[in-house]
């Protein structure tokens, strides 16, 4: 048998996850769904619901948006009650807000990378049968605990799955705030791993100040000025006027464990602005290097059998669980057979952007108020006299 070449890619082809669900394919082992049902819709379950949302303990409550029908949006509503905002109505939003299941990878990405146990979905009567499907299939793949609030009689799309699957039933007050008060130990320092105290405002208001991205490296090599975010009727950069200060120059990263206050501003914008965790990942790493949005289809991250990259080996945690999540995202996406080394399967490359996603990183980039570095001027030559 010939063995397959060093730098050879591999023919393997993996389907990427879909939120796709049958009865017939349920996992056994995963918890219990909980139905609490509240017939008289009285304000104190949905009161109790709320409170219990406690993202330090990996437990996530969502109101659902209401007569939200297309199957993109309950994945709209578990991403925005993480933290992350999509953009405002106004804007031309990216194109994968449209499409469910691109919808619904961005929200598995999330729910796994941030280690979410447990979502409480009130006044579940309201969601359709296929949101009802897309959830089921979220909860196989992450094995997250689903309890479902139903304030009225519960729909036949409910009941039909219900009658497929393992659950309890909660009927009563004291119950629902007994499950729902029930709060287990974090199951890690979210201080140090995810920031949950990162609330930048949004959108940003006018007077808050923009900042200068480093200098654009030479390597690795890219084509500049080839993406744009102009086509989303936005300026590529500031046009600082007597009222609006230039561009702030973020300082140079020198210690991962203790970021400048501007990075942390900076961060707090990354995370609260930009709801793909690919496109979140490629702002942070901009933010951190400087390489433009044509660099970064080209960039590598270190791996055991290539310690030389071109992203740092360290990075601030606010960035590196950004970068994981990105990763999570593209193993969704079906690109990287994990059995293989990275170097083999392009899984050192956190970002396969096509020429629209990076159009879509230049605009989230502008949201979260950052702009390229100034173009360094050149040195005049003097004249030697003759």
């Amino acid at each position: 048998m010939t063995p397959t070449p060093p730098n050879a890619t591999p023919t393997e082809h993996i389907d990427p996850w879909t939120p796709t669900w049958s009865p017939d394919h349920t996992n056994p082992s995963l918890p219990p769904i909980t139905l609490i049902t509240d017939p008289h819709d009285q304000p104190a379950y949905t009161t109790t619901a709320l409170a219990a949302h406690h993202p330090r303990q990996g437990r996530i409550t969502v109101h659902p948006t209401p007569l939200a029908t297309a199957p993109a949006y309950l994945a709209h509503d578990l991403t925005r009650a993480l933290g992350k905002h999509l953009p405002p109505p106004h804007t031309d939003p990216p194109w994968w807000t449209g499409n469910a299941e691109a919808a619904w990878r961005v929200t598995a990405a999330w729910t796994q990378t941030l280690h979410i146990n447990h979502y409480v979905i009130c006044r579940a009567h309201r969601i359709t049968g296929r949101h009802l499907e897309h959830l089921m299939a979220l909860r196989e793949h992450t094995r997250t605990h689903l309890t479902l609030i139903v304030s009225g009689p519960p729909p036949t799309a409910l009941t039909a799955l219900l009658n497929t699957v393992t659950h309890h039933h909660i009927d009563t007050l004291p119950a629902a705030r007994q499950h729902l008060n029930t709060s287990p130990a974090p199951l890690t320092d979210t201080s140090t791993t995810y920031p949950w105290w990162h609330r930048a405002p949004f959108p940003l208001p006018d007077d808050e100040p923009w900042y200068a991205l480093p200098p654009r490296p030479r390597h690795p090599a890219g084509r500049p000025g080839a993406t744009t975010s102009r086509s989303r009727g936005t300026p590529t950069q500031p046009h600082p006027t007597r009222h609006a200060p230039p561009a702030i120059a973020l300082p140079a990263l020198t210690d991962v464990h203790t970021p400048s206050p501007h990075h942390e501003t900076v961060a707090q914008r990354i995370h609260t602005h930009i709801a793909h965790p690919v496109h979140a990942a490629a702002v942070a790493i901009r933010t951190l290097t400087g390489y433009e949005t044509d660099q970064l289809p080209h960039l590598t991250a270190p791996t055991p059998h290539r310690p030389r990259a071109d992203l740092p080996a360290q990075l601030p945690n606010w960035a590196a669980l950004l970068l994981d999540a990105a990763r999570v995202h593209t193993e969704l996406e079906g690109h990287t057979p994990s059995e293989l080394p990275a170097h083999l399967t392009g899984a050192h490359k956190p970002f396969r952007l096509t020429a629209r996603e990076q159009n879509d990183v230049a605009h989230a980039t502008e949201t979260c108020r950052l702009t390229p570095a100034p173009l360094a001027k050149r040195p005049t030559r003097r004249k030697s006299p003759r």
